[in-house]
């Protein structure tokens, strides 16, 4: 019985560090903030991240529209009505790098309603240097991303 209850203790024990290692991957490449009038938060898709957050077919999918290029993962739920605006532009060393969405669920210029989910994917038309600082700009906020060196050793 002692052997049984250390073995399902150290399971337990794995499986946190697991969703811990998991929840850092995800901290190391998102940013959060209030952009179009909802909290949207922006994952740099690496295949780490897409292992992390998607499962099944759509993970292949994903993988595929990802390869070679730099695509974002966006989430959030709004916490009021509101008007989405899905036009972002991302600014490295002063360059303006435009992109185009991809519509997971509700991800598409027009109204949100309060508690709604929305999710898309932002494809970016140049691959950026992920050694450099860059910024997410999108209507009415900003979000500065600066990879971590941990987060920088992860990279392809």
């Amino acid at each position: 019985m002692r052997r049984y209850i250390a073995l399902v203790s150290a399971m337990i024990f794995c499986t946190s560090l697991g969703v811990a290692q998991n929840q850092k991957i995800i901290n190391d490449f998102s940013r959060t903030g209030y952009m179009s009038g909802i909290k949207l938060s922006f994952v740099l898709l690496i295949d780490p991240t897409i292992d992390i957050l998607f499962t099944g077919p759509s993970k292949d999918t994903i993988k595929e529209k990802v390869n070679g290029r730099t695509t974002f993962f966006i989430m959030g739920t709004a916490d009021k009505n509101i008007k989405l605006n899905t036009n972002f532009v991302v600014v490295q060393d002063e360059e303006k790098i435009t992109g185009s969405i991809t519509n997971i669920k509700g991800f598409e210029d027009g109204d949100v309603a309060k508690g709604q989910k929305v999710s898309g994917l932002l494809h970016l038309d140049k691959k950026l240097n992920f050694n450099r600082p860059f910024t997410i700009k999108g209507s009415g906020g900003v979000l500065d991303f600066s990879l971590s060196t941990d987060a920088l050793r992860m990279m392809p």
